[in-house]
């Protein structure tokens, strides 16, 4: 099996990476029939591994028993190669969660990133910050023949229709400066951080299927990671 290993990483925290990471766990391997492995890498506070276990939590002992679940791992920088050796050619997608901040374990991480999401807002530090997070990966990771990373995706976080403008400006400066953002954006709705950041059910049928919904944006993921 052609496994990928791909990621949503920011430098700071809060920038919505764990939810996505989920999101996209949960909706590969449930609507798009992938077989998937969450590595869980933000030791200690280990919050995936914690939401898989609430989530069952609020699920009756009967269901349980019906539930298709794809493997959550706790990791750290000493025990992530022998869950990426265990996985890989067995699952289509490792998608591994990180510490909120560029830390050891990130830096040893991306080592086996071949595909990286970068989500931010309109928020100056959090510009600043990835534009930064973009041009050291660029010239460490993705410009070296040694390192496995073959794309950078910044994409638009708790995007907002009424500063589209504002997004539009921002867009163009990460363009003129080398560091094209993806077309497909995440809208600031409640419902993705509350409903659809879940480990057992993904989004339900017939939802988020328009241009700016969230299933467009897993949809390019898709595409971009078989590439």
């Amino acid at each position: 099996m052609d496994t990928k290993i791909i990621s949503c990483a920011g430098e700071k925290g809060g920038c919505g990476k764990t939810t996505m990471n989920i999101i996209l766990a949960t909706n590969l391997s449930k609507s798009y029939g992938k077989k998937v492995v969450l590595i869980d890498m933000d030791d200690p506070q280990y919050s995936v591994f914690k939401k898989r276990e609430r989530d069952l939590q609020r699920v009756s002992l009967g269901k349980r028993d019906d539930l298709e679940l794809y493997p959550v791992v706790r990791s750290n920088v000493g025990t992530l190669d022998q869950w990426i050796r265990k996985y890989y050619g067995i699952v289509d997608y490792i998608i591994i969660d990180f510490p909120g901040n560029l830390n050891e374990e990130m830096v040893q991480g991306l080592l086996y990133i071949e595909h990286l999401f970068i989500p931010f807002f309109l928020d100056e530090l959090e510009i600043d910050s990835t534009a930064m997070f973009y041009k050291t990966l660029e010239a460490n990771f993705l410009n070296n023949e040694d390192r496995v990373l073959r794309s950078l995706n910044p994409f638009f976080n708790r995007y907002e229709l009424v500063k589209a403008n504002k997004f539009k400006a921002v867009r163009n400066t990460f363009e003129r400066a080398g560091m094209p953002i993806m077309e497909e954006v995440v809208m600031d709705r409640t419902v993705y951080r509350e409903r659809y950041r879940n480990t057992l059910y993904p989004i339900p049928e017939g939802k988020e299927n328009s241009e700016m919904g969230i299933k467009k944006f897993i949809e390019r993921v898709l595409k971009i990671s078989k590439g």
